[in-house]
């Protein structure tokens, strides 16, 4: 399995995510202006108290795909002998990239999932070496290998 292009993949689907959320929270802030000529009753303040909550959203989300762009880019994805960031582990057959978290996703016709170092697996298995087993809830893992 080549780093690279699994990180190129990475790079596409957050680029993706972002360019989604910002089209998402530039359509909100468009559709949500009043025209100049409505007059303002109190139903339209409550609406637009709604609209502003429903912005504050968007702009959450627009930032998380901003940040989750910035840290693959900065993510080392040389080789590595531990779990760690930048690393590919094969954890009882299934196949996480260490970084970010994102759904499911193919490359070069495996399935990979992106796992955040703030997620319970990732701290479970953080340090691990190859071959090393550790108990998750009531599953017991191996590290099957390491790229």
């Amino acid at each position: 399995m080549n780093k690279y292009s699994v990180r190129g993949k990475l790079i596409e689907l957050a680029a993706a995510e972002l360019d989604g959320a910002r089209t998402a929270y530039t359509e909100h802030l468009q559709a949500s202006k009043p025209a100049e000529d409505q007059a303002t009753v109190v139903d339209d303040q409550a609406q637009a108290w709604s609209q502003a909550e429903l912005a504050e959203d968007l702009e959450k989300m627009l930032r998380a795909a901003e940040a989750k762009v910035a840290a693959l880019n900065a993510l080392d994805f040389g080789p590595k002998e531990f779990v760690e960031p930048g690393a590919i582990v094969t954890v009882n057959g299934r196949h996480f990239v260490i970084g970010v978290s994102m759904d499911h996703f193919t490359c070069e016709g495996i399935e990979l999932i992106g796992l955040s170092p703030l997620a319970p697996f990732y701290q479970a298995i953080d340090g691990l070496e190859k071959s090393d087993t550790v108990e998750f809830g009531v599953h017991k893992v191996k590290i099957e290998e390491i790229i």
